[in-house]
């Protein structure tokens, strides 16, 4: 199947109620609240957008509640704390002598055997932590792993970049940086990526000095993070650039690190201590007795993120609105409906660019429930393979390396700007792949988890109304009668209906029939859809 007829089978799939991917959905509700008690199909739509999907039992017990009620359980609590079981990825183990250390040698200068060993030590440990990641999502009962991986996606860095590589500890912190702030207030949050670590080291900001900036963070801050393409002008981002000189990256054990490695830090006699106008605002100059760390975090960095939020307050909270609805709800970049991005800014202001009553009001609204926004979107690989092993209720050993053969590569985005996402998700290289993880994790259901399974449908023992609840418990929108008949077949084996009553009390009748119904299921283009 070439790449066109590919996107015809996937657009043709989502035309059977639902929205289309060719063509914009037509929704006419906006931020209203969503009052009208939750059904099965509602939850499983929820949970496929803020969450990786969700296990049957677990859907069915959130049925008849309200979505703001459900939204606020998943949202979870402002600071989560350590995520369980926390892996203490502040240490890693050395592969030559199986030590855990909490630092990392530096490569530069080395022999090449010395060097690739090192870099062989920072791979092993990106893969095993994104493994972690990995099953910390299938495990996480909220939000608070999807939203962590919605602001990764916003605030990127890239684990190989430039000849170079991100020390996997680095990113651990900026995950648990951004995990603690995901629900807060966005300034609060832009300040502390500015100072992070890993994204001081990614964009540049530890060559940035007096005399010699760097642009690329205070660029991309603008860009790409705050106010998007047309609110600043190249003197903006010169100015940044000044006020952020000084910070410094801890990389290795045999560089300064006066906070601790992996921690920023900051030089004083790099610091441009001379006044900056930016965005229209001026920052007074310094003198030596005053440019202490605290005071140039505080009257300066924060001054510079604090000034974007007070003179482009429309153009950040349309940013980033645009951003979480294109993630979230609706990902053709080109058919948001511009009306809703503005009513959702707008809340995003009254709520003092806090992050929470934001979300809240986006997935309690009118419109994110509409059934015209389900089946519209490709599942991310993330979403895929996280959201089959939740629902099929089996582990993958491996789960990163399946998601790396579907194009997307754990902390690893192609560039700054992230994934681009959408159709791009699917490819005659990636399509097949996702076809084979089903396949490989649908095999890997032991019998007696098949009948568990099955059982965890309220009509099990009736063979068309279990179809049915399986289709939609597994797909976004409601199939024709034709495809239920199909599944149907594919169940039953082609024998009569009685005959699912028989397979039911042999238990591995029964599970090779579910293995085969999930198996023919697994193979419709729909399936690649939420």
């Amino acid at each position: 199947m070439n790449r066109r007829n590919l996107f015809t089978s996937l657009v043709r799939a989502s035309q059977r109620g639902g929205g289309a991917l060719d063509a914009a959905p037509v929704v006419q509700a906006g931020l209203e609240p969503y009052t009208t008690p939750l059904t099965l199909e509602d939850v499983f739509h929820l949970y496929r957008r803020l969450g990786f999907s969700v296990s049957m039992p677990v859907a069915t017990s959130h049925v008849g509640k309200q979505a703001a009620d459900l939204v606020e359980q998943l949202l979870g609590q402002d600071d989560p704390g350590d995520p369980t079981p926390d892996m203490a990825f502040a240490k890693w183990r050395d592969p030559a002598t199986q030590q855990m250390v909490d630092y990392t040698e530096n490569p530069q200068g080395a022999d090449i055997q010395t060097r690739l060993a090192i870099e062989g030590w920072w791979k092993a440990n990106h893969r095993t932590f994104s493994n972690w990641w990995l099953g910390t999502m299938s495990r996480d009962a909220s939000s608070v792993e999807r939203l962590t991986l919605f602001w990764m996606s916003h605030w990127c860095t890239e684990f190989s970049f430039d000849e170079t590589y991100m020390v996997p500890q680095m990113h651990y912190r900026h995950y648990r940086m951004l995990r603690k702030n995901r629900l807060g207030n966005f300034p609060s949050m832009a300040l502390d990526v500015t100072v992070d670590n890993a994204m001081v080291f990614y964009l540049g900001g530890t060559y940035n000095e007096v005399g010699k900036p760097n642009e690329n963070y205070g660029r991309e801050l603008l860009e790409l993070f705050t106010t998007g393409i047309g609110w600043y002008t190249e003197g903006d981002v010169k100015e940044a650039a000044r006020v952020l000189t000084g910070w410094k990256a801890s990389r290795f054990n045999d560089q300064p690190a006066p906070k601790g490695i992996y921690n920023t830090w900051f030089d004083a006699n790099k610091h441009d201590t001379g006044a900056k106008e930016f965005l229209g605002v001026t920052i007074p100059a310094r003198t030596a007795d005053n440019n202490t760390e605290f005071q140039v975090l505080n009257e300066e960095v924060f001054e510079l993120i604090k000034i974007i939020f007070r003179v482009r307050p429309d153009a950040v909270s349309r940013f980033i609105a645009r951003k979480a609805y294109l993630y979230f709800v609706y990902s053709s970049k080109g058919d948001v409906d511009e009306s809703f991005l503005n009513d959702l800014a707008a809340e995003f202001r009254a709520a003092n660019f806090d992050i929470k009553p934001m979300l809240k009001k986006l997935f309690t609204s009118q419109h994110f429930f509409d059934p015209a926004l389900r089946g519209v979107q490709i599942k991310t690989p993330v979403e895929y393979v996280v959201g089959l092993q939740r629902q099929f209720g089996v582990d993958e050993a491996d789960p990163q390396n399946w998601v790396l053969e579907m194009d997307q590569v754990m902390f690893d985005p192609p560039n700054v700007a992230g994934w681009p996402g959408h159709h791009t998700w699917i490819s005659t290289n990636t399509y097949p792949r996702r076809r084979e993880f089903a396949r490989k994790l649908i095999d890997a259901m032991t019998d007696a988890r098949a009948n568990a399974f099955i059982r965890e449908f309220a009509d099990y023992d009736d063979v068309a109304k279990f179809v049915l609840g399986v289709t939609k418990f597994l797909l976004p929108v409601d199939v024709s009668q034709a495809r239920l008949d199909f599944y149907k077949s594919a169940l039953l084996e082609g024998q009569p209906d009685y005959t699912w009553a028989e397979k039911l009390d042999v238990p591995s009748a029964a599970a090779r029939a579910m293995r085969e119904l999930l198996k023919a299921i697994a193979k419709a283009p729909d399936f690649q859809l939420c």
